[in-house]
Parts: structure tokens; sequence; C-alpha cells
């Protein structure tokens, strides 16, 4: 591979000089006390991994580096370009209200107490007329766990983030299979892998993968990638398997077929910890104790050793291949069922779907088998609106060959216990500061009509524009970007016309700020103290970010999550109040009064939780930026999981609860596929160096290729030359746009490959040199609403018509 001059320049300035900033050094007296001087904790925030990090200061110079004691330590670009987004130039200053039309970008600015004093008035009157659930907030993992606080105080359910766009396809196979939630909770354990397998995924964030994945590498650990387009990591080593989108699963169930029908399974493995050997009924519910008429609702095996069925929590020896008749109902193994559905997806048939050889899946299943091999359970993933079934296969394949919860397998993370912000019961609300409200009775819209979601803001968009299941009226976008983020961008325009208030809370002005009523300026992860569980380890372990920087001169920006309590406080006080935030916090100064009391609150509880004095907790918090409660340690297998049975369910009994088949099955993506010689799939994805707001430094900025890549038998096909300008025209919705082209053999055949979250922004506040942020495309702006059923995964890819326009 040669890489350009350009953008060597650019590696090196996003990970050495760029990052090298001279400003003055002012650490609070409170962090400096009790550190090294020139070296502060931090948690990078550039993106939702929250990676262990130092701000140093050096010779009156400024960088990152990673905390390398820390459970989690990372450093992609991103956190190396942290410090030129804290002094970015089109950093937002001060608050902004509209003066023209949503849409048009045309702001001025105001000050603080004006910009909260209108919005709380205007939310009053909203909440008077359609009531407190007429508000969502939706945003990014940044406030996660502070907005059930600030929602529920305010008296709405609706807090509604970005999963269905990042994670709801892999989380549904989690729920499903292992009980498991979102992608913290379960992840490969790198350091002993052997063989891992990614599935759309292509490392697009580092959270300390990298150096974990080293120790394996040392071992010689083989990596396959699955995915249309080849991305950095399968550049750097392992095999690159490029499959047409929408096929994941697929290849994924060829592979099972491959693995049943050659025995090459873990079958004590699969004997004592999935709920393989089930019995199953016509109507595909197990088989119970209540059905032969015996006390108990246990689900029955077959004991081949008993020659009898006994509940699965008392066999000895339960048949993993049995069919027969029990007590006039005909029942069948779980084992034997998956083994009927993996028929119908022989090697040589996936070949004809998924474009991948049918001697490479089985020779992929083969070693993947064989070294007990594990598949990275999925992230920020294919996005084709038919993901969930890949993941669940993806499961099943891990339990297949004993990989969860053993060396090199899936590990199921040690929760930290860290406590909530608050809990809505159908009594009350409690807070983490101990006050209590009135229950919310309104349901939280997107669970009405995804019952079996994390998060879909779609949904939000369907009652602004419908006014069901209640009336949407005000929508509040906190460190988040819909536009780059969300499906059917113009279904989105349409919503945001139709609201009452809209509210951005951001630190550059990404789209939404055009669409906005009021924008108010954040502050960045470096300017805010925050108290978080450490995501992506297997350990129990907690950190803390501490304050390192106050804004740049000239930036009076403020923490979002005093904006939004004072917001809050101004539209409903007495519940305020009632959880502890009183009107002497609308001093920005004494703030930090309010935090210090919450993180106080949270090492109390942890300290409960844990038997550990919260001194000792905290100490360590101060010096080192993070705690480990307890280490986590790879077994023979899994312990009781929160599935139905306890156990790995290879056959969903939580999938039947929702109507939805509990095996994984292959569907064709919603999208219309490519029929014609100039049509392609347009897929999108990331690298470890993309994210809304890391596009927005220089460094970063320069790295990313906005081009869309086709693949050079295309090109030629189509007369088109790296460099040239084409017209992309989506199938399904009409829209066009204009991009180069870079013409590489590392995007398949027939598909065409997009940076999301970097190129088309529209913001009439973008200038000067960062208006190469106009350039390339949008990857959202051609696509519909395509959500899977239950559980609302989006389709961000999609079909495209291409024209070449010009060199």
């Amino acid at each position: 591979m040669k890489i350009s001059r350009r953008s060597f320049i650019a590696l090196a300035t996003t990970l050495g000089a760029a990052s090298l900033i001279k400003i003055p050094w002012k650490p609070s007296e409170k962090q400096a006390s009790s550190r090294t001087e020139g070296k502060i904790p931090i948690m990078c925030n550039m993106c939702g991994a929250g990676c262990g990090v130092y701000l140093v200061n050096r010779n009156g110079k400024m960088y990152v580096e990673p905390n390398l004691e820390h459970p989690q330590p990372g450093l992609c670009a991103r956190s190396a370009a942290a410090l030129q987004l804290w002094n970015h130039p089109l950093r937002l200053k001060k608050p902004l209200k509209r003066m023209g039309e949503r849409g048009e970008g045309k702001l001025q600015e105001i000050d603080w107490e004006t910009a909260l004093n209108e919005i709380s008035s205007k939310l009053k009157e909203i909440i008077s007329k359609y009531g407190p659930e007429s508000v969502v907030f939706t945003y990014h993992d940044f406030y996660a766990w502070h907005m059930p606080l600030i929602a529920f105080t305010l008296g709405t359910p609706n807090h509604v983030q970005h999963a269905s766009c990042c994670h709801n396809a892999s989380t549904y196979a989690r729920t499903l299979v292992l009980g498991a939630g979102g992608p913290p909770t379960v992840d490969p354990d790198y350091e002993r892998a052997r063989y891992v397998i990614f599935v759309g995924r292509v490392l697009n964030a580092a959270m300390g993968m990298v150096q974990r994945l080293n120790k394996a590498r040392e071992a010689g650990v083989k990596l396959v990638y699955v995915d249309p387009r080849m991305g950095n990591a399968a550049m750097a080593d392992g095999e690159w398997v490029p499959i047409i989108p929408g096929t994941d699963a697929a290849f994924l169930l060829a592979m099972i077929n491959v693995i049943l029908s050659e025995k090459l399974y873990d079958e004590s493995f699969i004997k004592k910890y999935t709920n393989a050997t089930f019995l199953i009924k016509p109507d595909g519910t197990p088989l119970t104790e209540k059905d032969l008429g015996r006390e108990g609702t246990d689900y029955l095996v077959y004991d081949i050793d008993a020659k009898d069925f006994v509940s699965y929590r008392k066999a000895k020896n339960p048949a993993l291949e049995w069919e027969g008749d029990a007590s006039g109902i005909r029942v069948k193994t779980a084992f034997l069922l998956l083994k009927d559905r993996a028929a119908l997806y022989k090697p040589e048939d996936a070949e004809k779907i998924c474009g991948v050889p049918a001697e490479t899946i089985k020779r992929i299943a083969r070693e993947f088998a064989n070294a007990k091999g594990v598949i990275e359970d999925g992230w920020w993933s294919s996005k084709n609106a038919n993901d969930s079934d890949a993941f669940r296969a993806a499961l099943t394949l891990n339990a297949l060959v004993g990989s969860v919860e053993t060396p090199g397998g899936l590990y199921v993370k040690l929760g930290s216990k860290f406590p909530a912000s608050a809990t809505a019961a159908t009594d009350k609300v409690t807070t983490i500061t101990g006050g209590t409200l009135p229950p919310i009775t309104a349901k939280r819209i997107d669970t009405q009509k995804y019952p079996a979601v994390p998060h879909v803001f779609d949904a939000v968009l369907d009652a602004i524009l419908e006014g069901k299941p209640y009336p949407v009226k005000a929508l509040f976008i906190v460190g988040t970007e819909p536009f780059t983020r969300d499906v059917n961008t113009e279904k989105l325009k349409k919503a945001l016309k139709a609201l009452d208030l809209v509210v951005v809370i951001d630190v550059v002005p990404n789209d939404s700020v055009d669409w906005a009523d009021y924008v108010l300026p954040d502050n960045i992860f470096l300017e805010r103290e925050e108290l978080a569980e450490v995501k992506w380890t297997p350990h129990a372990a907690i950190q803390l970010s501490h304050k390192a920087l106050d804004p740049p001169q000239g930036v009076d920006a403020r923490n979002g999550f005093w904006a939004m309590m004072e917001i809050v406080r101004r539209t409903v006080p007495e519940r305020a109040k009632a959880i502890g935030y009183t009107e002497e916090y609308a001093d920005y100064h004494r703030f930090e009064e309010f935090e210090d009391y919450v993180k106080k609150k949270i090492l109390e509880s942890l300290s409960k939780a844990w038997n550990v004095p919260s001194g000792d907790i905290e100490k360590a918090l101060n010096n080192k930026g993070f705690y480990i409660f307890k280490l986590w340690v790879p077994k023979p297998g899994p312990g009781t999981l929160s599935t139905k049975s306890g156990l790995i369910e290879i056959y969903s009994l939580k999938a039947l609860d929702y109507g939805d088949d509990p095996l994984p099955k292959w569907k064709t993506p919603k999208y219309t596929l490519p029929s014609k010689p100039d049509e392609f799939y347009l897929v999108n994805g990331r690298d470890q160096y993309v994210s809304a707001h890391a596009a927005w430094t220089w460094s970063v900025s320069s790295l990313v290729d906005r081009r869309v890549w086709m693949n050079p038998k295309d090109a030629g096909r189509l007369g088109i030359k790296d460099g040239d300008i084409v017209e992309l025209e989506g199938l399904d919705n009409g829209f066009k746009a204009r991009a180069r082209v870079k013409v590489t053999n590392r995007v398949r055949e027939g598909v065409l490959f997009v940076y999301n979250r970097v190129g088309g922004r529209f913001s009439k506040l973008i200038s000067g040199q960062y208006q190469v942020l106009r350039e390339g495309i949008n990857p959202n702006m051609f696509t519909l609403s395509w959500l899977e059923p239950l559980n609302g995964s989006t389709g961000l890819n999609s079909t495209v018509r291409v024209r070449r326009v010009g060199a």
C-alpha cells in the first residue's frame, strides 16, 4: 500500500505535532493537589468509548497520551486531536437565537440568562397544553447517565438516544441469546483469543482493543474481517472477506451448517450451558412439567440415562438429538431444529446469496471451530435493517464451539454496580440525590412502537408528524447530530419544522444548529468532571475524568448538565427542589457544589455495594483516574444468565414472547437492490478516527477521505477514473448528490463506500478552511425509514444510480 504525502502529513499531524498546543496550564487547585504536576487523568469523549488517557503538560505544551495502567487504555486520532476541538475556530461561543426560518441558519448571539428564561417560558406553555411527555431529549453517550435525572425531573419519560442507528441490532441479539444488554456488556476476551471474526465492524473505536489484542498477536491469533469494505484494521493484518451487503446472516448460518454437519461443535458445553436440549412442541414453545401433568413449570429435556423426561435443572445426561412422543405431544430438541434451519444455508446455497465462495465459508468455519474462536458480538455494524439475525447467528456460533465466558471467547462484563441517576417506578421516581417525585404515567414514546428496543429516534419523528400516540412539541438535541446519525433526513426536516421548540446543545455548529430556535454552547470533556463506569473492559471498574481546562478565552461555554438542570428548574421549580436542585445553582460557579454532592452519593452507593471505604475509592480516582472493584477471570462457561432459562438460548424463548422467530434466519434488506450496470449498494462505515465531532478537527478532517470508493472493475466498466466527479441518485427517494471517486480494490465489486458522519455537511455557520466539511456526501440523505420490527434497528445502507458528470 502507498500513502500519499498529504495523508502522511495528516497522520503525523494527528498523532504528534498537532496535539502539542501551547496554552496556559491552569488545572484547578482540587485536581492539582493530589497528582503529579503536569499530568491529569481524563476520560476521552471524542466518541462514546470513553478510553482512559492523560492530558499532559510538558515544557509549556499540551498533548494527550494513553493511561497504560487504566483497564481501558486507548489513544486514537480522535483523542490525539481533542485539543483542536477545545480551541476550534468555529467553536460555539455564546448562546444563539434563531432570527430567520428553521433551516436558514440565521442566528444571533444572546446572553445565557435570556436564553434560559425564554426556553423555559416556551416549555411552560408546551407542558401546560400538551403535558411534559410532549418534550423529548435526544443525545449521545456522554449524557446517557445524566439524562434520566433531567428528563424525569421535568416529568417526561422521553429521553431517546442514538441506539437504533448504532447498536440496536446486536443489543436485541444479546438480549435474546444471552440476556445481556448494550455492547459493553459482552465482548471478546482479546488477550487470550486464538481466532477472531469481525462481522461488519472494523475496530471503529480503539476502546483499548488494539492494546489487548497485542498479547494475542504474539500468540498467533488470526483475525478475519467480513465486510464489503476493507477497513484500516483489515489492511494491517488478517483476512478480508468481501461480502455482499445485507447477507451477513446467510454467511454465518452457512458456518453453522458446516459446524453441525461435520460435528465440529463442543457437545459437552452445549449440553451444560445452552438450551439446545430443550424439547420443542409443534407450536414452537418448549415442553414443561405442566404439559405432562406434573407439578412445577420447569422446562423438560429427555435424559438418556433416566430414559425419561426430566427438568433441565436436574438432568444428568440430556439428549442433544432426540425426537419423539411425550404423552401424546410430538417434540423435538432445539438442537435438531437449529440443524433444520442451518440445512437451508448450505455453503453452496449461501455463496449465491452472499457472494463468498463456498470453499471459503467451509474453511473459515473449520478454522473457527478447531481454534475455538470467537465472533465479535457487534456494535456500530452493517446497517441493513436485517442485522439482528446476523448477530443472533454469531452468538449461536460462539456457543456451539464453547466460546462464552471461556478463555479467548466472549466475556460477560462484570458490572460495577454504578447507580442510576434516576429510576422511574410505577409508584414514584427516585433520584441519586435521595429525592423522590410522583410517578410518570406516560410511556416512553419509542417503546410503544418498538417493544424490544434500547432506543429508536425514528419513532419520535413519527410522533411529531402524526401526533400519535401523543403529541411531541419540543425537542432537545444534546451532543449529537441527527442529520449524520439517523435515517431519512427529509423526514427529519419535516419534523423539525413542525415542532414548537427546538434546542441544540453542542460544541461546534453541526447541521441541526441551523434548525434550532436556541443553541447553547457546551463544554467539552476537558472542561468538566465526570464519574463513570469503564465500558470496554471485562472488569468491574469506574473512572473519574478530571476537569483539566477552562474554555478558551472568548468562549462562554457552560456545562450542558447545568444548562439542562437550569431549564428544568425554571420550568418546574417545585420538582427540581424535590430532588435537591434549587435556585442557588443558577450561579454557574456554584454548580460544582451540586456536582460534588451527586459524586458523593454515587461513591456512597458504590462503597456500600462493594464494602470498600469511599475514601479509598476517591483517592484512587484522584491519583490514577480509575478504580477496579473486581477482576474478571475466564471460567469453563457462564453462570446463570438473565435469559428466561438462565442458559445461553440458541432457541430464544424471549423471541417467542415477542412473536419473533426463536431461531435466526436471513432476510433480504428492505431497500431496493441493484439490478442494472449503473446501480450500486451504497454502504458506509467508520474507522478509528471518525466521529461526528472529531471530524471537525483539522488533523482528523485531513485524514478522512471524502471521496466515494469504487472498485477498479466497476470504474473501468463505466469509464470512470480516479478523481472523477460522479452524481449519485437514490433509487428509493430520488435524492441526488455529487462527489469525487476513489478507485480502490478495498471495496467489493458492485458496492460503493463512503465514510459516515464526515461529508455533505451544510450548516451556514461553517466557514474558512472548514468548508471542506461540505465536500463528499452524507449517506443518510439516500435512505428512507427502513427499520426492523420489534427493535427498530435502522438501515443506513441504500442503493444508488451512478453517473459520471466531470473530471
